[in-house]
This record gives structure tokens, sequence and C-alpha cells, in this order.
């Protein structure tokens, strides 16, 4: 590591320096399949910003790392709650809550993908449930609240992701069927009013707690296309207002994030659709068609990331945003702007 970088990763790393000097360890970012690749990052690292080196063997449950002295982490050891922890949004909010020091439960209603997501955070050094959850049904909602209160003893931060978009575009709104009105309502606003409400009781018994619903900025701009979708987004945010204000006075904070163009299952399977139906699109692949949508209705002129959306969901699980409720923030490149 270069002065110049070590310079610049001190003042990322700046605000979050605390006085009383804790040891917090950082992994490695580099290959660990290569032969002493992460003990030569950590000499580097103790050349250039001053860190003590230490191996797994040495009294920590982490693989080979450094600890930064004076450093903390946004979330240690709180415990939040992701659905659709499997999918790529999930998985980017997942991971960045980890780094950050926490623990995760993984829901999700396909199982294998839980299971796979968190066996990834546990190799970051945090703790991690799969949980399977259908959060369309209460029941589900309530025991994934119970198995996550088992397993860890509090709920800290709650990340209501899972969502849904239906199989049939707009353009004119007509096309969409009932079935897909409310498959969209339930999965996008019933689900996360049965979380809120299933973890509700626990946060206001604690005074503690974070709550963060994932909408859209299909919520914000009113696309045609998705015409369902974006209604059960737009309700998400009111659902959002609603249980800020009933949660303000036992000291939880629940926020939204809309996410912009961000490339996943969604947009995998929306492009195709959207390239049979708009002569403009046409014959492009999914990946192709991604790109021009992003370029022509983004400012910024880039796509978002999974983990664009887990850094602010880490920052809005913090004590950091411990004044900030009832919001909707858009990471999306400036596609709509307040």
């Amino acid at each position: 590591m270069g002065s110049a970088e070590a310079e610049s990763w001190r003042r990322r790393r700046s605000s979050r320096v605390e006085e009383k000097g804790e040891a917090v360890p950082v992994l490695c970012g580099r290959d660990a399949r290569a032969p002493g690749a992460c003990s030569k990052f950590a000499k580097s690292l103790t050349d250039s910003v001053g860190v003590r080196v230490y191996s797994g063997t040495e009294g920590s449950h982490l693989p080979p790392a450094v600890q930064l002295k004076g450093i903390s982490m946004r979330i240690p050891d709180r415990v939040a709650i992701v659905t659709g922890g499997g999918g790529a949004v999930g998985g980017g909010i997942s991971h960045c809550l980890a780094r950050e020091g926490a623990h995760i439960v993984v829901a999700d209603i396909v199982l294998e993908a839980a299971e796979k997501r968190a066996e990834e955070i546990r190799g970051t050094g945090r703790r991690s449930l799969a949980v399977q959850a259908d959060i369309t049904l209460e029941k589900d909602c309530q025991e994934l609240v119970q198995a996550s209160l088992k397993e860890f003893g509090c709920i800290d931060v709650l990340v209501n992701n899972a969502g849904h978009f239906g199989e049939r575009l707009g353009l004119p709104f007509t096309n969409q069927t009932e079935e897909e009105w409310d498959d969209n309502y339930t999965i996008n606003v019933k689900g996360p009013f049965f979380l809120c409400k299933a973890v509700a009781p626990h946060m206001m018994e604690r005074r503690s707690g974070k709550i963060i619903n994932i909408s859209s900025i299909a919520a914000r701009r009113d696309p045609q296309i998705v015409p369902a979708y974006a209604a059960g987004k737009n309700a998400l945010l009111t659902l959002t207002r609603i249980v800020a204000k009933d949660l303000a006075p036992y000291n939880v904070n629940v926020n939204a994030i809309c996410p912009g163009m961000v490339w996943g299952h969604f947009w995998k399977r929306l492009a195709p659709l959207v390239a049979a139906g708009e002569p403009s699109f046409a014959g492009m692949e999914p990946r192709e068609l991604f790109e021009a949508w992003f370029h022509k209705s983004t400012p910024l002129r880039r796509e978002q990331t999974p983990e664009d959306i887990g850094n602010l969901a880490a920052f809005l699980a913090s004590e950091e945003a411990r004044n900030i409720t009832g919001q909707s923030i858009h990471v999306d490149g400036g596609a709509a702007m307040n």
C-alpha cells in the first residue's frame, strides 16, 4: 500500500475513530487462496497505517486479518433480519451490515438461497442464521422473529427487502390482472406490515430498534410500465411514515430506501418483457437493454449496485442516523431529485 493510498484510507475511516481505542478486526480483502496473501497485505498495512497483525490462531474466530486501533464498526454485534436475503440486493445489504459488525438473519422464501448467503456471512466472521419464510403469511413472519430471538436473544435491525413486480407490463395499466395486483400488494406492502407488526413489541420493550423498508424509485417516478409494482412500493412509503410516527416514542427509527437501477433478478426478468413490448429496445439482450435504460434515465450515467443500497442501510441501522426517521432516501444516480 502506497503512502497516498494509506492516507486516503485513513481519511475514509477517520469519522469512526473513537477515543477509547478498541481493536476491531478488518478482514483481508486479498485472495485467500494465494499463499501468504493476507500476511503480506497485513504487513503492508502495518508499515503504512500502523496496525497490529494477528492470526486466526491468536484467540480470534476470524481468519488471518488485521486489527485497527481506535477504529470502530458502525453496528458491532447488532442483530439484523434481512428478508429476500438470498437475492442480489439482499446480498449487498447483508454483507454491508456484516462488514459493519452485525450478525445476520437471512430470510428468504428459497431456503437454499438463504443458506448459501448465511454461509457467506459466516465466512466474514459474523454469525448468521438462515430461515425459510414466506412474508405473505403472518404466521411465517411471527415465526421468523421468534427464531431470530431464540438464536440471538434480540433483534436490533429489520430490513424489509423482499419484493415482487409481476409477469406482465402496463402500457396501459389495463394489461395488468387482478392476480398481479394482489401479488404486488401482498408481497410489497402486506409482508413488510406483518414483519413490522411482529418485531415492534420487542423493539418497543427495549426502546431501541431500526426498521428499513426497501421501496423503489418506481414509487417516485410513476412508471407506466409497472403500475402495480409502483403503486405497491408507493404504499410502502406511506406505511414507513405511519410506523415511524407510531414507534418514535419508543426510540425506534423507521426509514425507507428507494433504489434506482440495480442489475439483478428484477431486471433479468423485466428486460425481456420490455424488449418484446417496446420497439426501440427490440432484439436487445437483457444486460444491453438495462445499460441503455440507465444511460437514458440516470443523470450520473451509471448503474447502482447492491452495495450502494447496503451502504445506506448500514448507515440507517447505526446510531449515526439516530435523528433520521420517517424518511425515504433515493439511491438512484439522480433519476428522481427532490
